[in-house]
């Protein structure tokens, strides 16, 4: 039995967790606040919020940094904590994946259950994290290897497993087939529609963030250019719209990337600030690498007006999103699935 923890903000964590679910099967147990996704075929443990608390506000939430979240007699934390020491009598489980939690792998660690982190691009030097990363018997970071885009406070050295980019989507095939041998075959894609250009805003919306600005700028430059903007879209709409896109616009999240590159779709991805710097270190990396992708900063955003707009959608028309495959070739859940494993059988580095 593996057990998979899925944190509950955002939608990458459940990306993931179903990605590899489909490779690892009903031995991966979901363990989450959130409700089983459709097709999860495997146990699913619904824990209980860990929000809720006895007094009005939360009260030393991160144990004076130790910790990310565990405020003092909160009900949530309280039952959720109790939640997992039952289920990790009972399952037995040989494994626990947290993505992403330090209190859960903290959690799994000390009923002596052998932990893999999955880590977030960023600054992740602070206490918790040094913490969780110190316990993990793997970590797994979802870019490709020779991509810096995680910063410790302690090297990781050969406990991290970069497995390549992970997106919820087929590999697409458009100039030709670039996947490697251990990619699954890729997914026909139609032709992108001329001129046209796709916003991917997320969950969240561009708001008033630098993506926004940058979009308006590069509307007011390009009025020939059909904009579609997806905001809180289906799967399903997003990969069609990725499909029939030319050329994207985009936030610089991790499963944003990794879903542009396996559609193989040149992009303009936008830094946003978030904790950790996540989204700068993402562009840092991106920035200097020779992917279809040209990367704005929140600074090069505030002038995104004086952009040469005309020049730059004309560079990457000509690119070649192949290039892509260096970030995404399809395998990542398959060799994630194997370091899981290995953990599993004792098979990893100590």
């Amino acid at each position: 039995m593996i057990g998979y923890y899925v944190h509950h903000h955002g939608s990458g964590h459940l990306s993931r967790a179903t990605a590899l679910a489909r490779v690892l099967g009903d031995e991966l147990t979901g363990l989450s606040s959130l409700a089983r996704p459709a097709g999860w075929t495997g146990d699913w443990l619904q824990l209980p919020a860990d929000t809720g608390s006895d007094t009005d506000e939360p009260v030393d939430p991160t144990a004076r940094g130790a910790l990310h979240w565990v405020p003092r007699r909160a009900a949530g934390v309280r039952a959720r904590a109790a939640a997992l020491s039952d289920w990790f009598e009972r399952a037995r489980p040989r494994v626990i994946v947290t993505d992403v939690s330090v209190e859960v792998a903290l959690l799994a660690r000390l009923h002596g259950v052998p932990v893999v982190v999955v880590a977030q691009p960023g600054r992740r030097d602070d206490e918790a994290h040094r913490l969780a990363y110190r316990i993990a018997d793997r970590v797994i970071g979802f870019w490709p290897a020779g991509f810096d885009v995680l910063q410790t406070a302690e090297p990781l050295g050969e406990r991290l497993a970069t497995v390549g980019a992970l997106s919820r989507f087929p590999v697409a095939e458009r100039k030709g087939d670039s996947a490697t041998d251990m990619a699954p075959p890729p997914a026909p894609a139609p032709a992108p529609a001329p001129g046209e250009i796709l916003v991917f805003s997320g969950t969240g919306g561009s708001g008033p963030g630098a993506l926004n600005a940058v979009v308006r700028a590069a509307r007011a430059a390009l009025p020939d250019r059909h904009f579609t903007e997806l905001v809180d879209a289906s799967a399903a709409q997003v990969e069609t719209a990725l499909a029939r896109a030319s050329l994207v616009f985009s936030h610089c999240g991790q499963n944003a990337v990794a879903e542009i590159a396996s559609a193989r779709v040149p992009a303009v991805v936008v830094a946003e600030e978030r904790p950790f710097a996540e989204q700068e270190a993402m562009a840092a990396a991106l920035a200097a690498s020779d992917l279809p992708v040209e990367v704005m900063t929140p600074e090069s955003a505030e002038s995104a007006e004086s952009a040469d707009w005309t020049a730059l959608a004309a560079r990457l028309d000509a690119a070649d999103g192949d290039g892509w495959a260096a970030w995404v070739d399809g395998a990542a859940a398959e060799r994630a699935a194997q370091v899981i494993r290995d953990v599993a059988e004792d098979r990893s580095h100590d």
